[in-house]
């Protein structure tokens, strides 16, 4: 009887080490310097981060808010995630939020690039008032000037910190994720149904967009009615660096808009506009993840 007491408790310490071991492990589905697509619910107690992949290669192209950047319809399908964080109704609650955010290192002085982007490179959206043009900005861009470097310190740390979570807890591309754990309603608080400043109050008035009962626009061909369209910005922090993708200090560039329809699928409508060829999904640019596992 000792011996098998003994055996079970050995077994439930093996079991409790696998699963801290699990915990801790890095997200094979995610790596410093991509685009998180994240959402929360006003007073809810879930909230959803879903990797869209590297920031630079995948909605930069090779110069800031140049033509040169791919369409990508459809290539990912959020709504069993979003229907088991928020129900069924996801599409038309006016209580959930979503917003962006991507940065791949937060240090001050170094001069290391990656894709061609310094440290403290952020990428994060702004709000689309309507449909507007494709492939052209109908946001309010964000100028960082007059908050200055601080900001974008405050800024890029906000964004690793709630990433970091993302990273460090999760195995996976999408996932639902408890709020204590994720850390996105302290990164984007709301109250009453308003933005506050979001990433360590460095974006006054907030990075999200929140959900209508109606929708935002039909975009057409295969990328269908928006409930969510948020214009993506790349904004610099230092634009000294030799061989960096150049840009102007401090401005955000607009880099494209990323859609999520009311079915959950998730586009990025590059600059410029789409042409109806590509619209039409018959000439849909591929959309390949960036992981040592398939989705």
């Amino acid at each position: 009887m000792k011996n098998t007491i003994n055996r079970y408790a050995l077994l439930i310490a093996s079991s409790s080490i696998l699963a801290a071991s699990a915990a801790s492990a890095a997200n094979t589905f995610y790596a410093p310097g991509d685009l998180v697509l994240f959402f929360q619910q006003e007073g809810g107690t879930n909230t959803v981060y879903a990797n869209l992949g590297n920031t630079a290669t995948a909605f930069r192209g090779t110069a800031a808010g140049a033509a040169d950047g791919v369409n990508q319809i459809n290539f990912l399908d959020l709504n069993t995630t979003l229907t088991s964080a928020f129900g069924a109704g996801w599409a038309s609650d006016s209580t959930v939020y979503a917003g962006l955010g991507g940065v791949w290192g937060t240090n001050t002085t170094s001069a290391v690039l990656q894709n061609g982007d310094p440290h403290r490179t952020i990428y994060t959206s702004s709000s689309r008032d309507t449909l507007g043009t494709l492939g052209v900005a109908n946001s309010t861009g964000w100028d960082m000037t007059l908050a200055g470097n601080s900001a974008m310190s405050s800024g890029s740390s906000g964004i690793t910190a709630m990433n970091n979570a993302f990273e460090n807890n999760y195995d996976a591309i999408q996932t639902v994720s408890i709020t204590s754990i994720s850390t996105i309603d302290e990164q984007n608080p709301t109250a009453s149904a308003i933005q506050s400043p979001a990433f360590q109050a460095a974006f006054a008035g907030g990075v999200q967009q929140v959900g209508t009962a109606g929708n935002r626009g039909d975009y057409g061909g295969s990328v269908g009615t928006a409930e969510f369209s948020l214009d993506l910005y790349r904004i610099l922090a230092r634009n000294n660096v030799s061989g960096q993708v150049a840009g102007d200090l401090r401005v955000g560039s607009f880099e494209g808009t990323v859609v999520v329809n009311n079915s959950g699928q998730v586009s990025f409508l590059a600059v410029p506009e789409p042409s109806s060829l590509a619209l039409s999904g018959l000439a849909i640019g591929a959309f390949v993840f960036r992981r040592r596992r398939s989705a």
